[in-house]
């Protein structure tokens, strides 16, 4: 007869599942699983006896049998319901590790992988929500059908809280001869976890979130942060030790003229729970670097594709630190910044990066099929041999949990009793029969029945990451500039001053702690600036230039800026400028003389190192026999309604010389509005009322242009003031 036993509640004896891979032909998804082809997304059942078609099932408390499962055609696979976590990550940081951004966009997707049958009536919870914007844990899905565009329900989420780049990994270039022995594993890694703590928003959608009130405490509190840093690098100066111990790893500077060997030292350390894979680094080589070498790889392989290093990696531990180390060869010719080469990384991770986000429980249904055979004995009319049979038509593997088999008048006689420590997992077209209970009667027997199964789930997170590392530019000590001639042409027997103003950045990056200008071939006709006569503009900002920096020497002329270091302004700092204006005297030049100069600018290095040197490409002022002649009109035309008028002036060089210089004005009467300039005016009141001026830097002998703009009339207004000219 039937036997009972006290079952566990169902919620306390089913397990629950959260599972993502590590390694796919390997990790158990649950007991008795594994993936068997990712691709066709199925998995097998394991730890059996697969010598029969035939699995028996034992009571897991007596251990009487209880049953057995009848394999079709000995298959053992089937698929899996998918709850999938995808996400991209894409991580832009500095060279120094720092998080310029972080783009995070996550999906979560629930798929019906099989064309054959469909899921119902799936209920799925979540665990660890709180860091994203999900709104609930429990996510109920009505049916998923067979087709692309039913089998799979999505839903985007984004990371609230700051978020850790996960993946640490910098890049460091050094230039001195010893590169190779500073640039160890142990001072990198310590140098690398640095970047352990480090954080950042996760992209617009994130920041849309914080409130104007939020975002200016943030803000506060970041400004208070970073002067606590700032206190504590002066402190550590102050103690005679360096701000920054990874300094100390890196070297940029290179010499010109030479062919120097820059040693660069890739590292990289996973912070994620369980290993990525399909690691693949890309140092983008510049062109001015030639001869590309690896040195040393501490995992992977690593070659040369090009202009590129490629760097790959099957499997990255966790909390493993490993290193690329590759040299390359630049020669310098000129003063043009030379960058070292960005870096690109891909990668794909197991791990979320959400913080847990994983699955507490799912359930779904598909097709199924149970019935209970009962035959009455041939030698015993009303003596019945009856069997439960629950079949798996499905491409699903299928847990059974609960079966009851009990008598139609008596819910208390059970004939068939598991739980879901009784019975294993049915794969694909399997089908589970009880054992068989004797039941008499004279009538057809009934029963009631009651059978709870689900569909196995697969819980898989994917992350596919990027890292993208900006380059650095190598110093070099060097500088940039230009000079400029207001007026290239001055009259003949006239004295005239031209202004000359030297333009100087430094376009290096390293200070400079000695600047000097030098023009020479001054003469009689043209003569140098005295030196109170010259202005000096730093970074825009007028500084004082002592009279004992000026020197002159016949025909030279000479500024010297010695020992920045120690003086008011401190040295010349790179991307910094300087501008130096004075005048050049032209005093009473002859017809068809020429004042044909070379500047040059010097600078050095603190401390001393070869002196450099730029000569700035320096024009040539004429003296011209000038006798200036030109034509100004102005022409007052109605146009449109009335009141409204179109100023037409004319500016015309009559004579045989150019023009430089020209300044054409006119005045507009209070009563009148004005504008639709063909060439936009300066706005002043020069003459006590509204007056527009122009500059014509030149006009060419014969040449003529015309400025027009319109007028309207407004109140008491008199169209006759508008013809007066200046």
């Amino acid at each position: 007869m039937a036997r009972k036993k006290d079952k566990k509640p169902r919620e306390e004896s089913r397990p629950s599942y959260g599972w993502a891979p590590e390694e796919a032909a390997e990790e158990k998804l649950a007991e008795g699983l594994k993936r068997s082809d990712l691709d066709e997304r199925k998995v097998t059942l394991v730890d059996r006896d697969i010598s029969t078609p035939v699995i028996e099932t034992y009571d897991a408390e007596t251990g009487e049998l209880e049953g057995s499962i009848l394999l079709k055609d000995g298959n053992r696979e089937g698929l899996t319901g998918l709850v999938k976590i995808i996400e991209n990550v894409d991580v832009e940081l500095d060279h120094d590790s720092n998080i310029e951004s972080i783009n995070f966009r996550g999906k979560l997707n629930v798929e019906n992988p099989s064309t054959k049958d469909r899921l119902w009536d799936i209920d799925l919870s979540l665990k660890n929500i709180g860091s994203t914007n999900l709104k609930s844990k429990d996510i109920k899905i009505r049916e998923l059908g067979t087709d692309t565009k039913t089998n799979t329900y999505s839903e985007n989420f984004v990371i609230k809280e700051e978020i850790k780049n996960l993946l640490l990994i910098q890049e460091y270039v050094n230039t001195l001869p010893d590169a190779d022995r500073i640039l160890n594993i142990r001072d990198i890694e310590t140098n690398l976890m640095l970047a352990k703590e480090k954080t950042s928003k996760a992209g617009a959608n994130v920041k849309e979130r914080v409130t104007p009130v939020e975002e200016e405490e943030e803000e506060e509190e970041e400004e208070e942060e970073d002067e606590e840093e700032d206190e504590e690098d002066d402190d550590s100066m102050d103690d005679g030790g360096t701000a920054s111990d990874e300094y100390s790893l890196q070297s940029f500077g290179i010499s010109i003229d030479k062919a120097n060997t820059v040693t660069f030292a890739i590292a990289m350390r996973s912070l994620f729970e369980k290993p990525i894979k399909n690691v693949k680094v890309v140092k983008n080589i510049p062109g001015d670097f030639s001869n590309p070498t690896i040195r040393d790889t501490t995992v992977g392989k690593a070659g040369v594709e090009g202009k590129k290093v490629v760097w790959t990696i099957e499997k990255l531990a966790p909390k493993q630190t490993v290193i690329l180390k590759f040299t390359c060869t630049i020669t310098v010719t000129d003063i043009t910044k030379r960058k070292t080469g960005t870096i690109d990384v891909t990668y794909e991770a197991a791990s979320s990066f959400a913080e847990g986000l994983d699955i507490d429980k799912y359930d779904a249904y598909t097709r199924n099929k149970f019935f209970v055979d009962t035959v009455e004995r041939d030698e015993e009319p009303g003596v019945w041999d009856c069997k439960l049979v629950f079949e798996n038509p499905s491409e699903f593997i299928i847990q059974l949990f609960n079966a009851d088999v009990y008598a139609a008048e008596n819910e208390s006689l059970k004939f068939v009793d598991i739980d879901p420590r009784d019975v294993p997992l049915l794969p694909a077209g399997a089908q589970w029969h009880s054992n068989k209970w004797k039941y008499e009667s004279e009538e057809y027997p009934a029963f009631r029945k009651k059978l709870e199964f689900r569909v196995m789930p697969d819980f898989q997170t994917t992350v596919f990451g990027t890292a993208a590392i900006s380059d650095v530019i190598l110093e070099i000590a060097s500088i940039t500039g230009d000079m400029e001639y207001d007026i290239d042409q001055v009259p003949t027997y006239k004295e005239k001053d031209v202004i000359a103003t030297l333009k100087m950045v430094n376009n290096g990056s390293a200070p400079l702690n000695e600047v000097s200008v030098v023009q020479q071939f001054f003469t009689n006709e043209y003569q140098p600036p005295k030196a109170g006569e010259i202005k000096l503009l730093w970074d825009g900002s007028e500084v004082d230039l002592d009279s004992s920096s000026v020197k002159f020497d016949g025909s030279v002329f000479k500024i010297s800026l010695k020992d920045l270091r120690n003086s008011s302004t401190g040295m010349f700092l790179p991307e910094s400028a300087l501008e130096f204006q004075y005048p050049i005297h032209c005093v009473n030049p002859a017809q068809d003389s020429k004042f044909e100069s070379e500047i040059i600018y010097f600078t050095n290095t603190f401390p001393v190192s070869q002196e450099l040197e730029f000569r700035p490409e320096v024009p040539v002022i004429e003296a011209l026999h000038l006798r200036r002649r030109f034509r100004i009109g102005k022409e007052v035309l109605p146009v449109g309604s009335l009141g409204n008028y179109q100023i037409i002036l004319t500016v015309e060089n009559i004579g045989s010389a150019p023009l430089q210089k020209l300044t054409l004005l006119d005045k507009v009467p209070d009563s009148f509005e004005y504008g639709e300039y063909s060439k936009k005016p300066e706005i002043t009141d020069e003459v006590g009322e509204d007056t527009l001026k122009w500059t014509i830097d030149k006009l060419e002998a014969g040449e003529m242009i015309e400025i027009s703009y319109k007028i309207s009339g407004t109140g008491a207004y008199s169209p006759s003031e508008a013809q007066l000219g200046l």
